[in-house]
């Protein structure tokens, strides 16, 4: 953990791991604070998961609503924009005037460090792939976020870091 002075124990796994969360840098932080009921559905999964890999990223389907989704495929047309969310060094696509859509689903990526967990990151929503800039980009990458986007002012971003020029050349 960057700084154990923001870290705050979120839960316990169920094979009895301590999971911890920067509750101010963090991306899970942003995420708890643009879905308030996100926390509490984490540490209800968490609760009933065993967690033994040193990465663990993995979705899980709740079978019933749980929140919006503000993941959209875009189609050519669409009014699309750049920006950088909290928290974040990579831009993020926005498409704009549209709504998330309704889940059931939420995403969990943990990182294993030497006797706890740190929850990196988690959202309503599929697991994706990382932004073209990431550290963790893949192959998959640039062609899946050349056809979706997260939906404009459903989270917060940094001011003035708004473009529209592609920004992953």
């Amino acid at each position: 953990m960057k700084d154990a002075s923001t870290a705050e124990l979120l839960s316990a796994s169920k094979n009895s791991v301590k999971v911890y969360y920067d509750m101010i840098s963090s991306h899970a932080a942003t995420h708890f604070a643009d879905t308030p009921q996100l926390k509490g559905l984490v540490i209800q999964l968490l609760q009933n998961t065993n967690l033994t890999k040193d990465k663990e990223h993995f979705e899980y389907d709740f079978k019933k609503l749980v929140g919006k989704s503000d993941l959209i495929a875009t189609k050519p047309g669409d009014e699309i924009i750049y920006a950088k969310r909290l928290n974040r060094d990579n831009y993020t696509r926005f498409i704009m005037n549209t709504e998330p859509a309704d889940s059931s689903v939420i995403t969990v990526v943990l990182y294993k460090h030497d006797d706890y967990y740190e929850l990196c990151s988690t959202w309503v929503g599929l697991i994706v792939p990382s932004f073209p800039t990431a550290p963790t980009a893949t192959a998959d990458s640039v062609p899946f976020w050349k056809e979706h986007a997260l939906v404009w002012g459903t989270q917060e971003i940094q001011p003035g870091t708004e473009t529209k020029v592609w920004p992953w050349s």
